[in-house]
């Protein structure tokens, strides 16, 4: 109940509410921004500082990953392919 209420009190509420089209606008950010605040520390911070280098595999894996996901438009062709170029870069 603790979870459950404040996620679907928001979603029960504004379901019977007319947005207006600038908060719509607004809200298909929210997913792209909360993604990038969740992968940008994976990314680029290795060992408490920032790593943009050569030897940053995640960094290096991401970049493939990133046009994996642009074309395929699939999420789990993105993902497995994601975990290869990851898997085939720490064996190098």
């Amino acid at each position: 109940m603790v979870t459950y209420i404040p996620r679907m009190l928001p979603v029960t509420l504004l379901s019977k509410v007319k947005l207006p089209d600038t908060i719509i606008s607004i809200l298909k950010y929210v997913g792209p921004a909360i993604l990038a605040s969740l992968l940008a520390p994976a990314l680029f911070i290795t060992e408490g500082s920032l790593n943009i280098t050569l030897n940053n595999n995640y960094l290096l894996a991401a970049i493939p990953t990133f046009f994996t996901a642009y074309f395929s438009r699939s999420i789990f062709t993105t993902v497995f392919l994601g975990m290869f170029y990851l898997y085939i870069l720490t064996l190098i």
